[in-house]
């Protein structure tokens, strides 16, 4: 009898849920975008053409203007680039639907070996991530269109967890810049000690182009172009979305005439469309893994799975576990940890 994981035959329902919920998530995406990147731009290119022609550069109104609509361009690229993505994932996946859901369950991978992704510091670390971005994402938009409670009340509440956020960005930053130069001093290679600066490299590109195209990944690490990609953009979001607000908290929304007030909105709508589009749409609702990939509860992912989607991390880790085999050892049946069955959850 073969094993879940090996199935040729998709899951139905597991099909069926995902390009739903893909459906959703991309349909809440663009809508975002319209209102907030393609509906601005047609309303304020014609006014900024003219603020262009007459203004210098370094007019505060022309810096605004500027800034406003490479936005809601850099906005639209990404909506795009990030729905091909999602589909081309679900392309890929469609004939696997529900393979590690179904493999999780079975009798195969309580044998399997699972190996350490993510410690439980890193976990704690995602999911305070996770709650404050949606309390400012959830604040900051009803804030905006004068809903859900006293616009007040919605702004405390958005400052607050704004203010979280930023100790957690803070702390992150300090722990790994930490980390990185003792690294560098002990004379460790920084790309092995730290998989998530594969973004600079060519294999990066190349798997990002064939991921675009629905094909398999080659070689993949510890993260893939997507995580990569995501893990990074928090710093962007914290230096454009982050600085600006905390600017703004002290000096008002209309600091520097403004062009805070821009970027902040500007990249708040960038990190909300994406979150939506492509992070919960590719990591959780993906056919293989719908409704939830619960690596980031268990802090565990198993041999198979990994050898499928990131094998390069998977050998290193295989090579650790010969090396250091009282670090972590093949669990018997009882020691594997039992995926969680409730859906929802992020990443």
């Amino acid at each position: 009898m073969q094993e879940a994981v090996e199935r040729r035959l998709p899951s139905i329902p597991h099909l069926v849920g995902s390009v739903v919920t893909v459906a959703i998530l991309l349909g809440l995406g663009w809508g975002l975008v319209y209102e907030y990147a393609i509906k601005t731009l047609q309303e304020n290119l014609p006014v900024h053409l003219q603020v262009y022609h007459s203004l210098s550069p370094t007019d505060p109104r022309w810096i605004r203007a500027f800034i406003a609509d490479a936005f809601d361009v850099l906005i639209i690229a990404v909506a795009v680039v990030g729905t091909w993505w999602v589909l081309a994932t679900i392309a890929r996946e469609a004939r696997e639907a529900g393979k590690w859901r179904l493999y999780y369950r079975s009798e195969e991978a309580k044998r399997d070996i699972w190996l350490p992704r993510l410690t439980a510091w890193q976990r704690i670390q995602h999911i305070w991530m996770m709650l404050t971005f949606i309390a400012c994402a959830v604040t900051g938009f009803a804030a905006n269109a004068h809903i859900l409670a006293p616009r007040t009340t919605l702004l405390k509440i958005h400052v607050a967890s704004g203010i979280l956020m930023g100790i957690l960005a803070v702390i992150h930053f300090i722990q790994y810049t930490g980390e990185a130069i003792l690294a560098k001093l002990r004379g460790e290679n920084l790309m092995e000690r730290f998989p998530m600066l594969e973004i600079y490299t060519r294999k990066f590109l190349r798997n990002l182009v064939r991921g675009l195209l629905g094909k398999k990944m080659e070689d993949v690490g510890k993260y893939d172009p997507e995580q990569l990609f995501e893990y990074w953009g928090v710093y962007w979001g914290m230096a454009v979305l982050g600085i600006p607000g905390a600017i703004m908290l002290l000096a008002g929304p209309q600091a520097l005439h403004g062009i805070l007030w821009t970027m902040h909105t500007k990249e708040a709508v960038l990190a909300t469309a994406f979150i939506l589009m492509v992070h919960l749409a590719y990591t959780h609702a993906r056919p293989t893994t719908f409704p939830m990939d619960p690596t980031y509860l268990i802090g565990k992912m198993p041999l198979r799975r990994a050898l499928e989607e990131h094998p390069a991390w998977a050998r290193k880790m295989l090579e650790k576990l010969r090396l250091r085999p009282g670090r972590e050892a093949e669990p018997r049946p009882a020691e594997a940890p039992a995926a969680p069955r409730a859906t929802g959850g992020g990443s």
